[in-house]
């Protein structure tokens, strides 16, 4: 019941680990592609192709049954669960991420080289480069192995996994609103609803501004995890060990 829940009203829970920041991102993709859809219907012809897929044949027969269908929007319905379901198989977020280079930017500059500094390892444009090249294998072992959220018994305190897997989900979160709801302009542009694409497009901008915010914000997030790493001797003997092999 409880994950239930949480598909449902999204906003409130903490994730406690990635799955469940998949699961809410793909619940607020939902919301949002159902409210894209529902506006765009305002525009005539993209009321009249839904209207078209909802009266068809044998879909027709069961829409028919869904009271107050007229106004539910039940294409809209479909069509945001089969967008936000392949937003959870192929993880958009990450797929924006690798595009703009987000988390290789963050990971190197806010976690990788701060922990190395931390641990004494000796810091030059080479050493940047490698950290930067290894980025992937570094982060998993020297990082991931002392603050993973799926592990029992974790080195750094699950509060701050916790902490810091929240503030990330809501990062994406805004990061995906901005593609969908720049998606939603072009295609109300296309359609000729410049009114319309303009609101889209002043929805996008917005939370474009709110994903720069919370960028700014998650550094803050990584720092008690690179203190709890580096302050225990024999994490941070073998961190540097790692490091210094590059």
């Amino acid at each position: 019941m409880g994950d239930v829940l949480k598909l449902i009203i999204p906003f409130y829970s903490v994730p406690k680990n990635y799955d469940e920041i998949l699961r809410r991102l793909a619940s607020l993709a939902f919301y949002e592609i159902y409210i894209i859809t529902l506006i765009l219907r305002v525009n005539p012809h993209f009321d009249a192709f839904i209207t078209a897929l909802e009266s068809w044949g044998p879909v027709g027969k069961i829409v028919d049954l869904i009271p107050h269908h007229d106004v539910l929007d039940p294409a809209g319905f479909v069509i945001a669960v089969a967008i936000a379901s392949l937003s959870y198989i192929f993880q958009l977020h990450d797929q924006i991420s690798n595009v703009l280079g987000i988390r290789r930017r963050f990971d190197r500059n806010r976690i990788l080289v701060p922990l190395a500094n931390r641990v004494g390892v000796s810091m030059t444009n080479e050493k940047k480069a490698k950290i930067a090249d290894c980025r992937d294998r570094l982060m998993r072992a020297v990082f991931y192995k002392y603050a993973s959220s799926r592990s029992d018994s974790p080195l750094v305190d699950k509060h701050d996994i916790e902490q810091a897997l929240s503030a990330w989900s809501w990062f994406w979160a805004f990061i995906e609103a901005v593609f969908y709801f720049a998606v939603g302009a072009a295609i109300a542009w296309r359609l000729g609803s410049s009114n319309l694409a303009a609101v889209f497009a002043g929805i996008s901008t917005v939370s474009l501004v709110i994903t720069w915010a919370q960028y700014l914000r998650l550094g803050r997030y990584a720092r008690p995890q690179i203190d709890s790493i580096s302050a225990d001797e024999a994490a941070a003997a073998y961190v540097k060990q790692q490091f210094d092999a590059l």
